[in-house]
């Protein structure tokens, strides 16, 4: 059976791979080894050369923090465009429209601190905030709650109650004679 290493979190594949090494310089075949572990024939292999390197060892199977670009806002700054924007209506701060926009967003956020943020991003910023899009309700001033109830638990009820009793007539009359009418040569 074969094993997908991303199901692992990453101490349990660093000691995986620091074990599997240890196994194969104490004597052990790489292949025996691996097979052991129920993951691919090859990766032993790119385990062992990356700990075979000179001056790294065994340094190189340790896990690390996975890189990529750092985030433009700091946690702080995270939290104030939070506070800026839960609860509040963007014509507060002199903007010109009513509804928060990832336009907007980026607007304030470059006004107040100076830093250019893309859509995508402004997008992303508002996920992890866990501020996501929200319609605002459209209701009739006019709603009457409570008639709207009453409707729905007596007079509907009554309605249906009604429908179901009628009978329908199939519109036949047994009476009723068909004629054949024939058209007239010439007319």
């Amino acid at each position: 059976m074969k094993r997908d290493g991303r199901e692992f979190d990453h101490r349990t594949l660093e000691a995986i791979r620091l074990m599997a090494v240890e196994r194969v310089r104490d004597g052990e075949t790489p292949s025996s080894v691996i097979a052991s572990y129920g993951f691919c024939r090859t990766t032993i292999y790119k385990w062992l050369a990356a700990a075979s390197k000179p001056g790294v060892g065994l340094k190189a199977l340790h896990s690390r923090r996975a890189t990529g670009r750092p985030r433009r806002l700091t946690s702080r700054q995270e939290q104030q465009v939070f506070r800026w924007i839960n609860g509040k209506d963007p014509r507060q701060y002199g903007l010109d429209f009513g509804l928060w926009t990832r336009s907007i967003v980026a607007s304030l956020i470059e006004r107040k601190f100076k830093i250019r943020l893309g859509l995508t991003a402004v997008g992303a910023l508002l996920a992890r905030l866990e501020l996501t899009p929200q319609k605002p309700l459209q209701r009739a001033y006019q709603r009457d709650p409570e008639a709207i109830e009453t409707w729905r638990r007596e007079t509907f009820p009554a309605i249906a109650r009604q429908a179901k009793a009628a009978t329908f007539s199939s519109g036949t009359n047994r009476d009723f004679v068909p004629t054949l009418f024939m058209a007239r040569p010439g007319v």
